[in-house]
């Protein structure tokens, strides 16, 4: 079921198909996979959030939050602060979206963990007991109704210029909350319109602004704000989705399919297409980086070496990154940029974190480099399917005149191109060790991976994520 803003009315309840879905989804319910992606998607966000704490952009909302006298409930991650689930969630989901680290939703193009786990942790750890097989569940709900959200108005609503991560996150912390406080399937339908309403996030952002990594604590906060009222009997747009004028689709997206929504509800599971990023960078400028590393692994290329390299792609990768880098103090410029990932992937052999600290920003050696950058379309990249819509072919021409071509459909940690649970288990630990204590993260790693078994995981979690490697 496609349509448009001046598409007929659909007399299809797509709305309340989805939340009559995710209202009866039980742990018992959940395939073997599922439980499994879930725990891994928990562990990578808490990686992310653990890492990010120490960013600007984390301090200014942890000092907002501090303003508001809220209750020390909850735990934020990588810093020894307490406040409400509402603070805690705005915090950690800022923080877990803080530096380009966190997972990611290919075709929705949208990070649900940044959204849905701070919601479901802080919630669970203010307002609980919930055990380890309610997060979970909470956790499959959430990325499995936001997913499937996002599916229906991507790519066009990214290119009208609303950021994903701001709206479709928004249904899934929704969802997840909704989950777990266990809301019948009339409180989801409200959950899911107030979620709607709710929604929010420019694309403008990525260009500099601080802005683009608050707006999945927002997602995460204004998840559990929908959940909470609609439990107290506050009611939303109830064909949220599926409303010809007004609704979340028709309003968002100039083109959008809602079968998308609800096709093979139980069968078919969007979460196991949930990627995991090994790179601090965007995700479409992922590809370009597996290409780079094998082009300069197979040439011997240095640096100095290169006197051009040109990265033909889709229509959303050279909108979302293709454009010159310039840079203005704001290290979301550079993450958000593929002729500044290309240049730091050349020198350093990778773009991880430290290819996009203070001091690299306006390095001359990268600036030089990049410049020597050119993003096109390609016409026959541009007309493969929504799970290659990041594909890339790079050609590197050296001084000498010798061309090296790679061509990469899906980027490393793509649900179609995985990392290992090894690779990813890893990862954590790296990111978690630069802020709390070796113990303290081997730790939360063995809850999270025997999550099913633990009876109040969330207080132990909120409690280990504070045990700073450096006192506070």
């Amino acid at each position: 079921m496609t349509g448009t803003i001046d598409s007929e009315v659909s007399t299809r309840p797509v709305t309340r198909e989805l939340a009559t879905f995710a209202a009866g989804l039980r742990y018992e319910s959940l395939p073997p996979e599922v439980v499994a992606m879930a725990k891994r998607c928990v562990l990578d966000s808490l990686g992310c959030g653990i890492y990010g704490s120490a960013t600007p952009w984390a301090d200014a909302v942890a000092r907002t939050v501090g303003q508001l006298g809220q209750a020390p409930a909850a735990s934020g991650w990588g810093r020894v602060v307490r406040a409400d689930a509402l603070g805690t969630a705005m915090i950690n989901g800022t923080a877990a979206q803080g530096y380009e680290l966190d997972d990611c939703h290919d075709q929705s193009m949208s990070h649900y963990g940044a959204g849905v786990v701070p919601a479901v942790i802080a919630v669970a750890e203010a307002m609980g007991p919930f055990d380890g097989k309610q997060l979970i569940t909470a956790v499959a709900a959430g990325y499995e109704v936001g997913t499937r959200v996002g599916n229906t108005v991507s790519p066009s609503a990214f290119h009208r210029g609303f950021h994903p991560c701001g709206l479709t996150s928004t249904f899934a912390a929704a969802a997840a909350v909704a989950t777990l406080l266990e809301l019948d399937t009339e409180q989801y339908i409200n959950t899911l319109g107030l979620a709607g309403s709710q929604a929010a996030g420019l694309m403008a952002a990525q260009f500099g602004a601080m802005a683009k990594r608050f707006h999945s604590g927002k997602a995460a906060q204004n998840g559990i704000i929908a959940a909470l009222a609609a439990r107290e009997g506050l009611t939303g747009v109830r064909d949220v989705l599926e409303a010809p004028y007004g609704g979340f689709c028709s309003t968002y997206s100039a083109e959008y399919d809602l079968d998308y929504a609800t096709t093979g509800l139980g069968e078919h599971w969007e979460i196991l297409r949930n990627g995991f990023k090994q790179y601090s960078s965007l995700a479409s400028s992922q590809t370009s980086v597996d290409a780079l590393r094998a082009i300069r692994a197979r040439g011997g290329i240095k640096p100095g070496d290169v006197e051009h390299v040109k990265v033909e792609t889709t229509e959303m990768v050279y909108v979302h990154c293709g454009w010159p880098y310039v840079p203005n103090g704001e290290t979301i410029a550079a993450q958000m940029n593929l002729p500044y990932t290309a240049a730091v992937t050349l020198i350093d052999g990778t773009a991880f974190i430290d290819g996009y600290t203070d001091d690299r920003l306006a390095d001359p050696q990268i600036l030089e480099l990049a410049g020597r950058v050119e993003v096109v379309v390609a016409p026959d990249l541009d007309a493969l399917g929504k799970d290659e819509m990041r594909a890339v072919r790079v050609t590197l021409t050296t001084k000498s005149g010798e061309q090296l071509t790679e061509s990469v459909l899906y980027r490393s940690g793509h649900w179609k191109n995985p990392i290992s649970d090894e690779d990813l288990a890893a990862k954590f630990r790296n990111l978690a060790t630069r802020v709390i204590t070796d113990e303290a993260a081997q730790k939360i790693q063995q809850i999270v991976l025997d999550l099913e078994n633990h009876q109040a995981p969330s207080p132990e979690i909120g409690a280990l994520a504070q045990k700073m490697r450096v006192a506070a």
